[in-house]
């Protein structure tokens, strides 16, 4: 046994030194690092996470590495301010049983376009190095660039299905009690008053939403089972509650899961445009501009949904809540089979991305794109260099 473990600890200095080697490019002035209240915040387990996986790392800096971007492309004053994701990258790609496309769009606000083209960019460049793709990294920049271009000079049109798509609708189907299981499993306990704050929270939402649903079930938002939601990687610290409602009927099979969240704080990123509606109305904002994927119940929310919210979240506005689809699914980077798969990734969500923007400045938009093409790849080659050298700091803590 002590062999075994010897062993198992070899292999897996083997691959951090392979992963290291091929992540081993000029050294950053300037290491990108998390915000350290953010890594206090963290669980033991997502910082093991974080430490073992460049990507994961990628996902969970998303403010400071746009706080770079920013920086980086201070001088670009000609870009359009447009509708952005604000956290674009392959792991938000997500499949349902009749859609896909990007989605996760707490971060979404009004910026600069290059702002979602480098995020998506850099996640391109950290893809390829993890499957071992590194010689197709500008041809994956192309596609993705490609799909950008023309969603921009043709918001109708609509790109087939790639193939990752067609294979993760093949896996078995999760049916509605295992689905409504699964959900149950991730809800962490609360305390007997946080309860009934989510209970009195959802009489309010129901007075709420019932303006533009009327038609939903009397006992529809009846609260059977609620708790903490902690998963995630850049919404880990986040605060979170999923909610078992009745739903349509009192059978528990047509049960609904939903999700209430506290916006995200992205105050302070100098490029970003001030909000001018309340924060929790840019993620509705965003998802019904930019998003494909659709949600039954997709609402600002009310503060009152948790004691634990007091001293962080002050008003209604500050909550969104989501409904959550059975079917999906989001895609990782060990679903990749092949380069065609994160080609067909890449040039689908620059599509999305681009096809989003309003008439008024798709010409500008597009000129811009043409005209800093090349800075933006060499900034995202060099953000990149940055990021991996705080997450090699990280990784030999």
């Amino acid at each position: 046994m002590h062999r075994s473990r010897q062993g198992c600890r070899f292999v897996g200095q083997l691959v951090a030194m392979l992963w290291l080697a091929l992540a081993a490019l000029p050294s950053a002035q300037r290491p990108l690092r998390p915000l350290p209240e953010a890594l206090a915040a963290a669980s033991p387990e997502l910082v093991d996470r974080l430490r073992a996986d460049a990507f994961t790392y990628f996902r969970f800096i998303n403010r400071t590495w746009t706080a770079r971007v920013c920086e980086a492309l201070a001088d670009v004053t000609d870009a359009p301010i447009v509708r952005l994701h604000g956290d674009a990258h392959v792991e938000q790609f997500a499949v349902t049983k009749d859609a896909w496309g990007l989605g996760d769009f707490d971060d979404t606000t009004r910026g600069p376009a290059f702002i979602d083209i480098v995020r998506f960019l850099g996640s391109i460049d950290l893809a390829a190095r993890q499957r071992g793709w590194t010689s197709d990294r500008e041809a994956l920049f192309d596609r993705f660039l490609e799909g950008y271009r023309l969603g921009l000079s043709n918001a109708d049109y609509h790109p087939r299905e790639p193939g990752i798509v067609r294979r993760l609708r093949r896996q078995a189907p999760v049916t509605r009690a295992a689905y409504l299981q699964w959900g149950e499993s991730l809800m962490q306990p609360m305390e007997e008053a946080e309860f009934k704050s989510v209970v009195r929270g959802m009489e309010d939402f129901e007075r709420f939403i019932r303006r533009e649903r009327p038609e939903l079930a009397p006992e529809y938002f009846t609260v059977i089972r609620a708790g903490y939601l902690r998963i995630g990687v850049g919404s880990a610290t986040t605060l979170k509650v999923l909610i078992r409602l009745q739903g349509p009927t009192t059978a528990p099979g047509d049960d609904v899961l939903i999700e209430a969240k506290e916006v995200t704080n992205l105050e302070g990123l100098g490029c970003l445009e001030e909000s001018k509606t309340p924060q929790a109305v840019r993620v509705i904002n965003g998802t019904r501009q930019i998003g494909r994927l659709k949600h039954d119940i997709l609402a600002v929310g009310p503060t009152v949904l948790m004691p634990a919210a007091a001293g962080r979240a002050q008003h209604w506005l500050d909550w969104w809540i989501a409904s959550w689809e059975p079917s999906y699914r989001e895609v990782h980077l060990s679903d990749l089979r092949s380069v065609t798969d994160l080609a067909e990734i890449a040039f689908d969500s620059g599509v999305q991305l681009g096809a989003n923007k309003t008439v008024a400045v798709r010409e500008q938009a597009l000129a811009s794109v043409v005209k800093y093409e090349p800075r933006l790849r060499k900034e995202t080659s060099t953000i990149v260099d940055e990021l991996l050298a705080g997450w090699r700091e990280l990784a030999e803590r």
